[in-house]
């Protein structure tokens, strides 16, 4: 494997951190315009209206799409941002920070669930998907006491207010409490972190990116953080605290972090990818391009960014980008499945796509070549599974959902979509509907690594 970009990248503290001061189309640099052959073979929903007991949440959000919060001593599962098949049929889900933002999002408990989904492999006639079923959940938490009084970080988190914080910034007093089971048991909450990749271990422990720093967080298999969170070398978000701190210092944009973590196919490294570009020109790695975003390669063992990275271009035009990144995973060897993606929903949405790289294969610009997979809103469904689903042709698919937030390897041929929906202000699958978790099923011919590119 040749290494790309070989900017050195020395991991900074949270302390030196402080110093830190067109149209929609496909891409030129891609292999394919068509994608490649494929058809759904499941699809499956958790329905929006589940709930999970918990600290009541939804206290600093306005009704949405007939949702009337709060939600007395119940957090609801707003999609997920990331997700790992498990070897008992199960899956590990991961939501966000709970509400789309940090203030508003104190009083949602971050954590992993364990799901069942019940794939729909046939048509009946209807457009009704399978259920999924939430087996369990796992909060995260800081019971090892890391994140205390910004001990080692300087982080104040919800656990160690008297009253939740709420708006922007560093947020304000909201004169609500803190519920009782947070502060005793230290959960973390989506005022702390906004959580949203998720790659498992060989020792069962889970690495998870978040925007807010943007951190590194690792969190043992019951949910209770190993270490202190590990930033960044440049990226520094508005929600940094040093950025809170010093306002304007921010390299990167809101919500625009570590859309990605993705173990290599020994488990040795995780590849850590963002939403978009910096904000900064001369951080960016083809300036004046905010389609190039870097992929860095992290060492769990030394806990510390190695100096490989490499350039992947989105789809759409070179300023102003709107395109991010939604999820990657290994399909073999040096081969991945990128997820990108629009902020569109319902029948605004343009760009829903998966594309295959090898971190071999590049450009004259160094940039790595990609592969069209799949486009998310023209699915082949020859056996009919979604139904007659309003505005397509018949034996067609499509997922009209902002947030397409994770992929999922079933087996060699056989690859997972899911979404996190945003709960519970988009409404893409059915106007007036807030939408439902879905998660489909895609089987192609070949095995996925046959179509990366190769030139």
């Amino acid at each position: 494997m040749r290494c790309k970009n070989t900017r050195k990248l020395a991991r900074l503290t949270l302390c030196s951190a402080l110093c830190i001061g067109g149209g929609f189309g496909s891409s030129a640099y891609a292999d394919s315009s068509t994608g490649v052959p494929h058809k759904l073979v499941g699809w499956a929903a958790l329905d929006q209206a589940e709930r999970t007991a918990g600290p009541t949440s939804g206290q600093f959000i306005g009704p949405s799409l007939g949702v009337v919060p709060p939600f007395i001593n119940t957090q609801p599962i707003p999609g997920w941002s990331g997700l790992l098949k498990n070897t008992d049929g199960t899956f590990t889900a991961l939501p966000d920070n709970g509400f789309g933002a940090k203030g508003n999002s104190a009083d949602y408990v971050l954590g992993i669930y364990y799901v069942k989904p019940n794939f729909k492999k046939r048509g009946d006639g209807t457009t009704n998907p399978g259920k999924i079923t939430n087996k369990a959940f796992i909060p995260f938490n800081d019971r090892n006491g890391l994140l205390k009084n910004g001990r080692g970080v300087d982080l104040l988190i919800t656990a160690d207010l008297e009253n939740y914080r709420s708006g922007g910034g560093f947020g304000g007093n909201s004169g609500i409490p803190v519920d009782a089971g947070i502060r005793e048991r230290r959960l973390l909450t989506g005022y702390d972190f906004d959580v949203e990749s998720i790659a498992r271990a060989e020792d069962g422990t889970y690495w998870v990116g978040e925007e807010f720093g943007p951190f590194l967080l690792h969190f043992g298999g019951d949910g209770t953080l190993l270490q202190e969170p590990i930033a960044h070398p440049f990226k520094v978000s508005p929600f940094h605290p040093s950025a809170l701190a010093f306002p304007g210092t921010n390299t990167h944009g809101a919500s625009r972090g570590f859309e990605s973590i993705a173990f290599d196919k020994r488990g040795k490294y995780l590849y850590v990818v963002p939403e978009a570009a910096p904000v900064d020109d001369e951080l960016r790695p083809v300036p004046g391009d905010e389609r190039v975003v870097e992929i860095f390669q992290f060492d769990p063992e030394n806990a510390e960014y190695t100096d490989v990275t490499f350039k992947y271009r989105k789809d759409g035009p070179a300023s102003d980008n709107r395109i991010v990144i939604g999820d990657m995973t290994n399909v073999g060897r040096d081969k991945y499945v990128l997820i990108e993606r629009d902020s569109k929903f319902g029948e605004n949405a343009e760009v829903k796509r998966l594309y295959i790289i090898d971190l071999n294969v590049t450009d004259h610009e160094d940039v790595l070549r990609k592969r069209l997979l799949v486009d998310l809103l023209d699915i082949e469904d020859p056996r009919d599974i979604g139904g007659p689903l309003p505005g397509l042709a018949e034996k067609t698919f499509n997922m009209p959902l902002d947030s397409i937030e994770s992929v999922v390897v079933f087996n060699r041929r056989t690859l997972g979509v899911a979404v996190d929906t945003n709960f519970p202000f988009q409404d893409g699958r059915e106007t007036g509907v807030p939408d439902s978790t879905e998660f489909i099923k895609l089987r192609f011919p070949r095995p996925v690594a046959a179509y990366a590119p190769r030139w």
